[in-house]
């Protein structure tokens, strides 16, 4: 927690030695920001030492990396069809025929329908928000239309 007015602001060592054995530190993430110049640079987290509490974070870190391996399988998943796409275009400034079109889309269709499946199931299980899940998806589509476009191959048209 931050204390906003300057004047009420403690410093860390009056925390810590205050309250040592009821809190935390945890460093941020990204770092201090900028605007945060003059603010504790390490995030003071409060423990409660009840059973409940101590049932809690134990469950909650059981969510969040069991939520991490979902978001990771997914962007994984993304991550195939990018480098497929990527080691095929470097393929092809080598020989002009690394490919065919054939082969293209069916390899493609199936790293595509793998991430889609991945990040559909990080939607239904409460990870991913539907937002989030459209854009990726889009993103992944989008990757196949254009490699395809780029090659000069026939791209399907909308429908409306």
């Amino acid at each position: 927690f931050f204390f906003s007015n300057k004047a009420t602001r403690l410093t860390m060592s009056m925390l810590c030695a205050r309250f040592s054995s009821t809190l935390s530190l945890r460093a941020p993430a990204l770092g201090p920001r900028p605007s945060h110049v003059g603010r504790p640079s390490v995030t003071v987290v409060a423990k409660l030492n009840t059973p409940s509490s101590k049932y809690r974070q134990r469950l909650n870190e059981k969510q969040r990396m069991y939520n991490k391996s979902i978001k990771s399988a997914a962007r994984t998943r993304i991550k195939n069809v990018i480098k497929f796409t990527d080691n095929l275009e470097r393929e092809f400034a080598k020989s002009a025929e690394a490919m065919s079109e054939e082969d293209f889309i069916k390899k493609a269709d199936e790293l595509v329908a793998d991430a889609f499946s991945h990040i559909d199931k990080a939607v239904s299980k409460g990870v991913m928000k539907k937002t989030t899940a459209a854009r990726r998806k889009s993103r992944v589509t989008r990757l196949k239309r254009q490699f395809r476009e780029r090659r000069g191959w026939s791209t399907p048209e909308m429908a409306n």
